[in-house]
C-alpha cells in the first residue's frame, strides 16, 4: 500500500479529476481491506460486487467506526459527481462539503496534521488549512481518510 506522506506528494501532481479519482481508488482499496480482514471469506465478498456506499456500510456494520461513515460517503458522492459529468476542478463547496462531513474529532487531527508537516517541511508551500485551495483541502482530507482507515486495520488483530 502507498504510504500516506507518498499519497499526498502523489495528489498534488494531479489535475482536479485525478486526485478525486485517485483517492477514491486507494481509499477504496484499503475500505476493502479492511473489511476482507474481518471476514472468513473474502472470495464471497468480492463476488458481491458491492458498490462504495454499500461497502461503506459493511465495514461499519464491522466495527469500522461510524465516524467515518460520513466523510467515506462524501468522497463516494464527489468521486460519482467527477466520474458521470465533465467538472474542470474542485469546488470551494466540494471541499467544505467534505470536510464539514468529519467529526470535530477528525477536523482537530487534520489541523494538527497540516502543522506538523508545515513544521517538518518549512520549505513546502502547505499554508494553513483555511487558507489552502480547494484542490490542497481535498487531498488533506482524504489523506485523512486514508490514515483513518490504516490504523483500523492494524488495530485488527493478526493484521
Amino acid at each position: 500500500m502507498e504510504s500516506i506522506s507518498n499519497l499526498y506528494e502523489a495528489l498534488q501532481g494531479e489535475d482536479d479529476l485525478g486526485v478525486v479519482v485517485r483517492s477514491h481508488i486507494i481509499i477504496e482499496q484499503r475500505l476493502n481491506s479492511f473489511v476482507e480482514a474481518l471476514l472468513v471469506s473474502s472470495e464471497h465478498f468480492t463476488k458481491m460486487k458491492l458498490d462504495f456506499h454499500q461497502t461503506v456500510k459493511l465495514a461499519v456494520a464491522l466495527g469500522l467506526n461510524k465516524r467515518f461513515e460520513s466523510p467515506l460517503n462524501s468522497l463516494g458522492s464527489l468521486r460519482n459527481g467527477f466520474a458521470h459529468s465533465i467538472r474542470p476542478e474542485i469546488s470551494k463547496q466540494d471541499a467544505k462539503n467534505l470536510y464539514k462531513s468529519f467529526s470535530a474529532e477528525d477536523k482537530e487531527i487534520l489541523h494538527r496534521s497540516v502543522k506538523r508537516t508545515q513544521g517538518r517541511h518549512p520549505d513546502n508551500q502547505l499554508s494553513d488549512y483555511r487558507s489552502s485551495t480547494p484542490k490542497e483541502q481535498f487531498s488533506l482530507n482524504a489523506v485523512v481518510l486514508c490514515a483513518a482507515l490504516d490504523s483500523a486495520i492494524q488495530q485488527i488483530p493478526n493484521q
